[in-house]
């Protein structure tokens, strides 16, 4: 564990739609993670664990959110890596990172909520995103954290 870093229990709960149509199947995430404060927000640092649903093999990925009341920047380390960076209202462009080549990205985030503290805190993010300068969908993404102990968000 990073020095001056807490253990949190991190939920994360992500959906996409195209357009008006329903959401798509959620994913639903629980793992434990790490919470540091910053001098301007916090670092929530956590690793996804997934199926991957072709060959049934677990597929981790180590995820950096920096947190901040209007801005926060996602680091996805590893083979498929990305940075994005999401401000409401505000258009990012950046490169999803891939063995097989990168492709581009963009988003504009049309909601950013954040509700920080040392002990608990949610983040709220719908964005539409953009592959290789394609409509791709709206995305939500929503993150809460919890220390041990501490209430639930």
């Amino acid at each position: 564990m990073n020095k001056n870093a807490k253990p949190v229990l991190v939920t994360l709960v992500s959906g996409s739609h195209s357009g008006d149509s329903e959401p798509e199947e959620l994913v639903r995430l629980r793992c434990q993670g790490e919470l540091k404060e910053t001098s301007t927000g916090y670092l929530l640092r956590y690793q996804e664990v997934q199926t991957d649903d072709e060959t049934g093999k677990t597929v981790s990925q180590d995820v950096i959110l920096s947190l901040q009341p209007d801005r926060v920047t996602m680091n996805r380390l590893g083979a498929f890596g990305t940075t994005m960076v999401f401000v409401k209202d505000r258009r990012f462009e950046g490169a999803y990172h891939t063995p097989y080549g990168d492709l581009g990205l963009a988003l504009f985030a049309t909601q950013v909520s954040c509700r920080l503290g040392p002990d608990s805190g949610s983040v709220h993010l719908e964005y539409q995103l953009d592959m290789q300068g394609n409509y791709a969908a709206v995305q939500t993404i929503d993150v809460t954290y919890t220390a041990e102990g501490a209430p639930a968000c």
